[in-house]
């Protein structure tokens, strides 16, 4: 069992999780409007795909990520995973730009991503995460901290957003 810490609280996630070079895994999610789609782990227009989970107590980190992912030019549908709907913070979830915030109500993501939190005052909410899948739907680059506190690192999610953008997709010239 995967853990994680916040301030001094060890929490334990779930046994699943999904690694680099996986091929991702579709999940099914319901939107702010309380509809639900399934979020794919490729598209069609050769876009790619960013999932971001956060605990529902540090919902104040998300206007930072969204601010950098808006300045982004690479093709990329980006999500904002939630474990659940809370009324809290909800105003500010249809303010974000380039984020599109849903929630995990089957716990599919949680339980495939390894990011549900089963232990510990923070269970069952997600854990703090960034899954950056390729186009071709390949998990490319995680972004996990250990402790819940520290941030993302929006440094090395910019290089490999360009990198995953940019690499060879194997199909070759008689693809």
């Amino acid at each position: 069992m995967s853990k994680i810490f916040y301030k001094d609280e060890r929490l334990e996630l779930t046994d699943d999780f999904i690694d680099v070079g996986y091929m991702a895994e579709n999940i099914v999610a319901e939107d702010i409007n309380g509809d639900i789609f399934e979020i794919k782990r490729s598209h069609g227009d050769d876009s790619m795909t960013l999932l971001v989970s956060l605990p529902q107590m540090l919902l104040d980190e998300v206007a930072t990520l969204d601010k950098f992912l808006s300045a982004i030019k690479v093709p990329i549908h980006c999500y904002l995973i939630l474990a659940e709907r809370r009324q809290e913070g909800q105003e500010g979830l249809k303010k974000l730009q380039k984020l599109e915030a849903v929630f995990d109500v089957q716990e599919e993501f949680g339980g495939m991503y390894g990011t549900k939190i089963v232990t510990g005052s923070m269970a069952p909410d997600l854990c703090k995460s960034i899954f950056l899948i390729s186009k071709e739907g390949a998990i490319f680059y995680i972004d996990m901290p250990l402790k819940l506190e520290e941030n993302f690192d929006l440094e090395r999610l910019g290089i490999e957003l360009n990198k995953a953008y940019v690499i060879y997709n194997g199909v070759g010239c008689h693809g």
